[in-house]
C-alpha cells in the first residue's frame, strides 16, 4: 500500500498501533484524494483470502491468515482526528469526548468543534495541545491515568527499541532450539547487540533435551572457542533452570556458581494452589543464584491461562531479592502481563526483555516485548538489558558475589 503514489499518509490503528497483547483485527488509515484506487489495491492484495466489503471510504477483507483487516480512506484534513478516534481504545476516547464537553468542546473522528467551527489540526500532537495535554503514546491510550498524567505533565519517557543493547534467554540446539550456539550468536551480533546470554533448558527438561553436568561441560568449551571467535558481542553462559515443586532450582550449588546468570522458570505442576505457587516461586527467587524469574506467569496466549500466584507476595520477595523479572516477548507469551508491569515498577522491580528465542527468527522477538514494556508504562531506566554491556558484566558479577 506504501508504494501508492495516491496515499498522503498512513498510519496503522487499533490494538495493534495500542500493542494489545492480542490482536482480532488489523486496522489501517489512509487519507488520499483517491479513495476508490487505493481500496482496489487493498482489496486485491495478494495475501487475501475474501473481501467482506469494498466501498469508497471502508473496505474488510479476511486474509490467509485469517486476521481481518480494515481499511479506512479519509481527507488529509480528517486524518490526524481519525487516527485518534480509531486507535481507541473506545474507553479512552469516552473520556477525551468528556473533556472536550467540560471545554464546550465535540470531538469525534471528523475533528474538534467549537460549535461549527473545526479547530484545525495537522497531527495528534495538536489534538492533545487543544486539551491542555502532552502527547500520549498510543500504547498508553488504555484510560488507565494517562489523561491525567498528560495533564499534570507526568507521562513517562517509554522505552524505544534502539534502548535495548543486549538480550537473555536464548536457547540453541543444545535443547530445543532450532540453531546452533554459533547460528545464534552470530545473529545476535548481527542485530546489533553488545551481548547475548544462551540459556538452553536445565536437566529436568527432558522433554526439551534439557542439559545434565555433562552437556553442560560440553556447551560450556564450545562457548569457550566461540568467545575467542566473536569480539564485538559479549557471550555470557546461562541456564533456564527449572524452579521444582518445591522451590528448589535442579542443579547443585557448585553447578550454578558455572553460570553468569540463571533464568528460574516453572514447566511443570501449574495446578498447584495459589498459596503453594506463590511459596514455590518466593523459595525460589530466595536462592542467591536466581538472577532471573522466565515468564512469570507461564501462560500462552489464546491457549492457556497463567498459573494462579500472589503478586504482592511475589512483587515483595523480587524486591528484597533483587531478582530481575522477565518481560518475555515470544508473541505466544507476553508474560509478564503489561497491566502489572507498573506494579513491577512502582517497587523498583527491574525487567528484562527477553525473547525466549529458539530459532533465528526468535531473536527478533524482541520488538514484541518493547511493545509489551511501552503498554506497561516502563522507561529505559526500568529494564536492565537497556545496560551497556560494561554495565551489565558488573551487574552479574554483583550479583554473582
Amino acid at each position: 500500500l506504501r508504494k501508492s503514489k495516491d496515499i498522503i499518509r498512513l498510519e496503522v490503528a487499533g490494538s495493534l498501533r495500542r500493542h494489545k497483547e492480542i490482536v482480532h483485527d488489523i486496522d489501517i488509515l489512509i487519507s488520499t484524494k483517491r479513495p476508490i484506487s487505493i481500496h482496489e489495491v487493498f482489496t486485491s492484495y495478494p495475501p487475501v483470502d475474501q473481501v467482506l466489503a469494498k466501498g469508497e471510504t471502508k473496505s474488510s477483507v479476511i486474509l490467509k491468515s485469517g486476521l481481518q483487516a480494515d481499511l479506512r480512506t479519509v481527507t488529509d484534513t480528517e486524518f490526524p482526528y481519525a487516527l485518534h478516534h480509531f486507535t481507541g481504545s473506545k474507553e479512552h476516547n469516552v473520556t477525551m469526548r468528556t473533556l472536550a464537553k467540560r471545554m464546550g468542546l465535540k470531538i469525534s473522528e471528523y475533528g474538534i468543534f467549537k460549535g461549527n467551527r473545526l479547530i484545525s489540526c495537522k497531527d495528534e500532537a495538536d489534538i492533545f495541545k487543544v486539551f491542555g495535554l502532552k502527547y500520549i503514546p498510543p500504547e498508553l491510550r488504555e484510560n488507565m491515568g494517562e489523561i491525567e498524567s498528560a495533564k499534570n505533565g507526568k507521562l513517562p519517557k517509554l522505552i524505544e527499541p534502539k534502548d535495548i543493547k543486549g538480550i537473555f534467554h536464548v536457547h540453541s540446539t543444545y535443547s530445543d532450539g532450532m540453531n546452533s550456539l554459533e547460528e545464534m550468536i552470530r545473529r545476535a551480533e548481527k542485530l546489533g547487540y553488545e551481548y547475548v546470554g544462551i540459556s538452553d533448558h536445565s536437566k529436568t527438561a527432558v522433554y526439551a533435551n534439557g542439559l545434565s553436568e555433562e552437556r553442560l561441560k560440553k556447551q560450556h568449551k564450545e562457548l569457550d572457542q566461540l568467545e575467542k571467535k566473536f569480539r564485538k558481542i559479549r557471550i555470557f553462559r546461562g541456564i533456564e533452570s527449572d524452579i521444582l515443586q518445591d522451590g528448589s532450582l535442579d542443579y547443585s550449588d557448585k553447578v550454578l556458581d558455572s553460570f553468569d546468570f540463571v533464568i528460574g522458570s516453572i514447566h511443570s505442576r501449574f495446578g498447584m494452589s495459589e498459596k503453594e505457587m506463590t511459596q514455590r516461586i518466593c523459595r525460589a527467587m530466595a536462592h542467591p543464584r536466581m538472577t532471573l524469574l522466565g515468564h512469570p506467569t507461564g501462560r500462552l496466549l489464546l491457549g492457556r491461562a497463567g498459573y494462579a500466584f500472589d503478586y504482592e507476595a511475589i512483587f515483595e520477595t523480587a524486591s528484597k531479592t533483587g531478582v530481575t523479572i522477565e518481560l518475555n516477548a515470544n508473541p505466544q507469551r507476553l508474560d509478564l502481563d503489561w497491566r502489572f508491569c507498573r506494579d513491577a515498577k512502582a517497587k523498583s522491580i527491574r525487567l528484562c526483555v527477553n525473547p525466549d528465542a529458539h530459532s533465528l527468527e526468535g531473536l527478533g522477538d524482541v520488538m514484541y516485548g518493547v511493545g509489551i514494556a511501552r503498554k506497561g508504562w516502563l522507561e529505559k531506566k526500568d529494564v536492565l538489558n537497556t545496560m551497556s554491556v560494561s554495565e551489565i558484566g558488573k551487574f552479574l558479577e554483583s550479583r554473582n558475589r
